[in-house]
């Protein structure tokens, strides 16, 4: 197997995004077009695709903010059957590498803290750092989110520094619950989204921080 990467930017190569994104995470909620995925590119965005020959397997998106040395990272996807070769990490450094050749010196983007998978490639391969809860932040998505709350961790990845030193350390466990139950919405589901949801806020508005997770423990560590 060959993987190659391209940077996409017109009409032409971005077209095979959209239906990347309806069979990654299915539902009915309407995905990034390309007239917008064209528009915000076009104002100091980006997306790398990830092909194993023609085929899509990868991508990662993202667009200018309000500050202008970060790039918010709307979504990286990967192909399931492709999953676990470490691609996923691929895509985030080839996006900090586009973002450092074009001046941009850091990265936002959200995830699903039920979901331990995405917050050990955030927190832990990335070293990124949770900065922020933000409760039902999308609404209704579907899919693989189900009808539970779409509540979000914003995560912060400072691309040129070392994370600053910390002297306080507090954990807080996360409910078993699996992606078949989120996509379920389980009662199992709810009750992990709404205890992980009252201990982040509070955490969050006491001044603590996300700098790591044990995807094993289902255990994450607050600092300040």
């Amino acid at each position: 197997m060959t993987i190659e990467f391209r940077e996409l930017a017109t009409a032409a190569e971005l077209v095979v995004l959209p239906e990347f994104e309806k069979r990654i995470w299915g539902g009915n909620s309407e995905m990034v077009s390309v007239n917008v995925l064209v528009a915000t590119i076009s104002e100091g965005g980006m997306a790398i695709g990830a092909f194993d020959d023609s085929v899509l397997i990868g991508a990662v998106y993202g667009f200018a903010t309000r500050d202008p040395h970060v790039l918010h990272s709307h979504y990286m996807a990967v192909d399931p059957a492709y999953r676990r070769l470490g691609l996923g990490a691929t895509l985030k450094h080839r996006q900090r590498d586009w973002c450092l050749a074009n001046g941009v010196t850091a990265m936002r983007w959200t995830y699903d803290p039920l979901q331990i998978t995405n917050a050990h490639l955030n927190l832990r391969t990335l070293q990124a750092v949770g900065v922020g809860y933000h409760v039902n932040h999308y609404g209704d998505l579907g899919g693989i989110n189900g009808s539970l709350p779409s509540d979000r961790v914003t995560v912060f990845w400072q691309l040129v520094d070392d994370r600053p030193a910390v002297t306080e350390h507090t954990t807080v466990d996360v409910p078993a619950v699996t992606v078949e139950q989120i996509a379920a919405s389980s009662t199992e589901a709810h009750h992990a989204r709404h205890v992980v949801r009252d201990a982040f806020t509070a955490l969050f508005a006491d001044g603590w921080r996300i700098t790591d997770v044990d995807r094993v423990q289902r255990r994450y560590t607050f600092s300040r």
